[in-house]
């Protein structure tokens, strides 16, 4: 029997001195989902991304979980199911998710949001508005709902996405674009801006106003809009708020009872005197979510504009601050996207998006601690209401909009998109017309003895500095 050759070697194991065999690397699958929505988008796009979107589902879902603890008891004394509100409120952020999904996903989304589609959208609810007075329905002295029998419109509400599109629209075109003159800059925002402000006003509902006119001029001045001005508009802004406090008897009775709640606290001051000592009973931590006391039939629209009294009793001084610093977290992630923004527009809609849900809840939460008088306006995914909820996931929908746009293109991206490759033979594009570049230059002159044959186009060379013959292809140095 033949002895086995000792210089063999065996082919199936390797040997003592060699090296195990290395597996080839296999790509990870994503599902194509992962695809569009992940796979090669930056870091700096993709985490206030995920932010954002982690912040807005946690405030729909406390929202809902807080309608539910602040309106059982009102719902079952009025014969309805305890979960009344709160099923309603899921319906309305359902068809507000769903709307989001359609902003988010549908690529043409971006071009409807830019173009003209937009504008049919706001002349529809600016029309809605001025039916306001005709079909509308009269709560405590304002005429501000449509009744459409399963619920009610609030076309104030519905309107402020559409006016912040139209306003960033606008405002990209005159600062940056320089495609509008001043006239027709001034016209289109008086139009656009102007005349359902108008509307507002006659409702009235001076809440809606100031969180609307705040907005556009923060816009304004992010834009480029000289500081002057918008310190005038400020001193203007504040002498008609004073105005308007002044003309109206309801208006001075609110600001009397930011001053001194306690001066009437079974009339005027009833709500907030009830929402001081909500604050008051829940301590530092709280009583524990559905355990509050003036929800019993004691606090008005405890479900509604007085819902933070509610938080604060149930969770507590500790608990509030955490669910500001979720909601400061969003507004923060949306600035974020805006910063990322692939132009001008996109970032101006995502800011404008973020200052109305700020001021907004500003306005809501300095009411009801008493700092401002109060307006009667909801809190931002929050409060029970479906134009409210609708119009604020809306607002979101842009943000998020923003920031699918931003992986997509970036400023280089864009760049590069515009650049063709030209030959000697070339004098102008095919596309882009004449070439400014000048002449194309070779790396080695045609009469360098090292140059070898003229040839058309580029030049190919190997990785050790020799250049590659006609038969023979460059090597691929990695």
């Amino acid at each position: 029997m033949a002895a086995p050759d000792s210089g063999a070697v065996d082919r199936g194991r390797p040997g003592p001195g060699d090296r195990a065999p290395r597996r080839r690397a296999t790509a990870p699958r994503h599902s194509s989902i992962g695809e569009r929505l992940i796979a090669g988008v930056p870091a700096r796009v993709m985490r206030p991304r995920l932010v954002f979107a982690t912040c807005l589902l946690a405030l729909v879902a406390f929202g809902i979980l807080m309608v539910y603890s602040a309106s059982a008891v009102e719902a079952a004394s009025d014969g309805l199911g305890a979960t009344y509100y709160a099923e309603r409120q899921l319906i309305f952020a359902v068809g507000g998710f769903a709307l989001v999904a359609l902003m988010v996903f549908w690529r043409p989304a971006w071009d409807w949001m830019r173009g003209r589609p937009a504008e049919v959208v706001w002349a529809a609810l600016a029309l809605t508005l001025a039916a306001v007075f005709g079909l509308g329905q009269a709560s405590r002295g304002a005429i501000r709902w449509i009744n459409l029998g399963f619920f009610s419109v609030q076309p104030s509400e519905l309107i402020k996405p559409l006016i912040v599109l139209i306003a960033a629209r606008l405002l990209f075109e005159y600062y940056e674009c320089r495609s509008l003159s001043a006239d027709r800059f001034l016209k289109l925002m008086g139009l656009f801006v102007g005349a359902p402000l108008a509307l507002i006003v006659l409702q009235p509902d001076l809440g809606s106003t100031i969180i609307i006119v705040v907005t556009v001029f923060a816009m304004a001045f992010m834009s480029g809009l000289s500081p002057r001005v918008v310190v005038g508009v400020i001193l203007g802004g504040l002498l008609l708020v004073v105005l308007a406090i002044a003309v109206a008897p309801y208006r001075m009775e609110r600001l009397l009872v930011m001053l001194d709640p306690w001066q009437d606290p079974y009339g005027s001051g009833y709500q907030a005197t009830l929402a001081i000592m909500a604050f008051a009973s829940g301590g530092l931590f709280g009583r524990g979510i559905g355990n509050s006391t003036l929800k019993y039939n004691y606090l008005p629209e405890a479900h509604n504009d007085y819902i933070l009294a509610i938080i604060g009793e149930e969770l507590g001084f500790v608990g509030t601050l955490l669910f500001f610093a979720v909601f400061a977290l969003l507004i923060w992630s949306a600035f974020k996207i805006a910063r990322e923004a692939p132009d001008g527009f996109g970032r101006l809609a995502a800011e404008g998006s973020a200052i109305i849900l700020m001021v907004q809840f500003l306005v809501n939460a300095l009411g009801v601690l008493g700092v401002i008088p109060m307006t009667g306006k909801t809190l931002p995914f929050i409060s029970y209401g479906g134009s409210s909820m609708i119009a604020s996931l809306l607002l979101a929908g842009i943000v998020l909009r923003v920031s699918m746009e931003s992986g997509r293109q970036t400023v280089y991206g864009a760049r590069r998109a515009e650049f063709a490759v030209m030959t000697e033979e070339d004098a102008v594009s095919s596309h882009l017309g004449r070439s400014t570049a000048g002449q194309p230059r070779r790396r080695r002159s045609p009469e360098d003895p090292r140059a070898g044959a003229r040839r058309d186009g580029f030049a190919v060379y190997d990785g050790s500095g020799g250049r590659a013959g006609a038969d023979e292809p460059g090597r691929d140095v990695r």
